[in-house]
């Protein structure tokens, strides 16, 4: 990795969509990077960790994760691990019609799923349907149905994501999508609700049983994860990230981040960066 205090942007080639069933980075990959596009990955052996957002997850045969646009990604081995990896542009992304299934992309839960073993062969033979389309004619629209597919089976997997209508994955979207806008300027409840013309109590009903988290706590792990990616980028002091985050000043950023994480902002720098660093 570049001897670089900040976090690499990894990009795509141009292509709005790639696959491979190698070890493949889809252009300059470092250990530690902010991908610029929706990953996929399915990984066909087992090894040690990897870091999603600093986070740590174990790289297990046949489990798959699913990482959104912009997420921080590490995988601390020299050699990578064996994985189907199916990555695409945010065009490709919005082209997904179902929201429920955008919506598995979502940065609040990490967690892995884990493919069922009599869905192995049956998922592997939709995977390579998928490579073999992307190597050949590529077409984007037979691409978006067989992806599509793939992720209603990844939906049918999760067991810690529940069905619900799609309007209700819609208003989550939506919800996710305000967040991202306005979470630096916007703590209240109320506001967001209010946007999706809901009262704070049923947006959070629907919340806690979509995510387990109230639209406040969505907020509070939107902001940690921006703090971390600041931290470790380097360029800006705490008081500049705490500004730049919405916080009245420095010391309520220290107090909301050493409560939420156990640490201060200075020793996550401090331990996660040179770690990360040298990965």
């Amino acid at each position: 990795m570049k001897n670089s205090s900040d976090i690499p942007l990894h990009t795509l080639p141009e292509l709005p969509f790639l696959a491979s069933d190698q070890r493949t980075a889809f252009g300059e990959h470092w250990s530690s990077h902010r991908i610029d596009f929706y990953a996929v990955i399915w990984f066909t052996e087992d090894a040690d960790v990897h870091f999603i957002d600093f986070e740590p997850y174990p790289v297990r045969k046949h489990t798959i994760y699913l990482l959104g646009q912009h997420q921080v990604h590490a995988i601390p081995a020299e050699v990578r691990p064996k994985a189907n990896i199916i990555v695409f542009s945010a065009a490709f992304f919005h082209r997904i019609e179902e929201p429920f299934l955008r919506q598995l992309f979502l940065p609040f839960d990490n967690r892995g799923i884990i493919v069922p073993p009599d869905m192995c062969v049956p998922l592997t033979h939709l995977f390579n349907l998928i490579v073999l389309e992307n190597n050949g004619v590529s077409d984007l629209t037979l691409l978006l149905k067989y992806t599509t597919a793939f992720l209603w089976h990844l939906y049918r997997f999760a067991s810690h994501q529940l069905s619900y209508t799609a309007g209700e994955d819609s208003r989550i979207s939506k919800l996710y999508a305000l967040l991202q806008t306005h979470f630096t300027e916007e703590r209240s409840a109320g506001f967001y609700a209010q946007q999706l013309g809901l009262t704070t109590k049923r947006i959070n009903e629907i919340l806690r049983g979509k995510t387990g988290m109230t639209i406040s706590q969505l907020l509070y792990q939107l902001l940690l994860i921006e703090a971390k990616r600041a931290l470790f980028h380097g360029e800006m002091s705490v008081k500049e990230i705490a500004y730049q985050l919405g916080f009245a000043d420095q010391s309520y950023f220290a107090r909301f981040f050493k409560k939420h994480t156990g640490i201060t902002p200075e020793q996550f720098r401090e331990k996660e960066s040179p770690r990360l660093q040298t990965l």
